[in-house]
């Protein structure tokens, strides 16, 4: 049967849409409301709440290292959203649709510092495109990892269906 022309586009849609959306999210998190003085407003409070005895130092520390973590998540689901989009349905770990991935993360890590450098509060960083891409790399890794185990359990089952076990 052959697909109607909206249901091809629904289905662009449905994988396209979704890692478009993050990006735009993530450029939301790259204003003044999400910078280091902005948040430090609550999750300072909260550390301190947490751990009574830390020093400022240490607190802040802590502060600048969930800054780096939000990072590594943010650029990794970025990452994992477009390799959904790419890759071929059906199919297990796809090596080009995970580097496309992997470049279109980094490139918008880049972007996205770019853009930084023009808001007032904010800091470009090179470095933070770094823990960027290492996030989506991780990410993407993560998830090749997961899809080929899967296709071994899976191949293991149907033998064991084939065998009469």
């Amino acid at each position: 049967m052959k697909r109607s022309s909206a249901d091809r586009w629904m289905g662009v849609a449905v994988r396209f849409v979704p890692p478009v959306v993050w990006m735009v999210i993530i450029s939301g998190l790259s204003t003044d409301s999400f910078s280091a003085d902005q948040t430090s407003r609550f999750i300072l409070p909260f550390l301190h709440w947490l751990l009574p005895s830390a020093t400022p130092e240490t607190l802040a520390l802590i502060h600048g290292g969930i800054r780096k973590a939000a990072h590594l998540t943010e650029y990794g689901i970025l990452a994992l959203l477009w390799y959904r989009a790419l890759r071929r349905v059906g199919a297990g770990w796809q090596t080009r649709a995970g580097l496309i991935a992997l470049t279109i993360a980094a490139a918008f890590g880049g972007l996205d510092e770019f853009h930084q450098a023009w808001v007032p509060s904010r800091t470009a960083s090179i470095v933070d495109v770094g823990w960027d891409t290492l996030g989506a790399a991780l990410a993407l890794v993560l998830c090749s990892v997961f899809l080929r185990i899967r296709k071994v359990t899976l191949e293991g089952n149907q033998n064991q269906v084939q065998e009469g076990r």
